[in-house]
C-alpha cells in the first residue's frame, strides 16, 4: 500500500523532472550556436572572470556584384542561428491511469494497487496503467527572438 499523499508527490515529481529535462534541453541551445569567451581577454587566465557569449560563425562565400559590375565572392560571416528554426517544448497536459483499491489507514487515505492474476502494479507482472503526456512546441522567448532578429540584420548589411 502507499498513501495518496506519497503517490501524488511521486507522480507530480516525475513531471516536474520530466519538465526540467526539457527546459534544460532548451538550454543546451546556447552551447549549441554559441561559445564562451574573456570578457576582458587580458585576464583570461584569473579564475571566476567573467565570460561572454559570442554567436558561432561559418563564412560563407556570396556571390555580389562589384561596383564594375562584375560577380565576385564575398566572404560573410553568417552566426548559425540565424539558419537553423528553434524548436522549443514544454510539457502541455500528463495524465496517469490505474486501478486500484482505496483504504483509510491511520486516519490516511491508502492505494493497492490488487495483484490478481498479473501480480500487481509493482510486481514482476505489472497492471496494465496508462501514463499519456503531451509535449507540445514553446513559443520562442522574446529576448531570443530579438537577438536573432539582430543577428539577421547584421547578416543582411553584410550582403547588401
Amino acid at each position: 500500500m502507499i498513501s495518496l499523499k506519497s503517490f501524488i508527490g511521486a507522480i507530480h515529481a516525475a513531471l516536474v523532472g520530466a519538465s526540467d529535462a526539457l527546459m534544460d534541453a532548451n538550454t543546451k541551445i546556447l552551447d549549441k550556436y554559441f561559445i564562451e569567451v574573456p570578457a576582458d581577454p587580458a585576464t583570461a587566465s584569473q579564475p571566476g572572470d567573467p565570460k561572454t557569449l559570442v554567436p558561432r560563425t561559418v563564412t560563407l562565400e556570396y556571390p555580389h556584384l562589384n561596383e564594375a559590375g562584375q560577380l565576385e565572392n564575398l566572404e560573410v560571416a553568417v552566426p548559425l542561428v540565424t539558419l537553423v528554426p528553434f524548436t522549443m517544448a514544454k510539457v502541455e497536459t500528463a495524465r496517469f491511469t490505474a486501478s486500484f483499491e482505496m483504504e483509510i489507514v491511520g486516519g490516511e487515505l491508502q492505494l493497492n494497487f490488487p495483484g490478481g492474476q498479473n501480480g500487481g502494479l509493482f510486481k514482476k507482472k505489472p497492471k496494465t496503467g496508462t501514463l499519456d503526456i503531451t509535449l507540445s512546441p514553446q513559443e520562442t522567448p522574446e529576448g531570443l527572438r530579438l537577438l536573432v532578429e539582430g543577428y539577421e540584420a547584421i547578416l543582411k548589411r553584410q550582403i547588401s
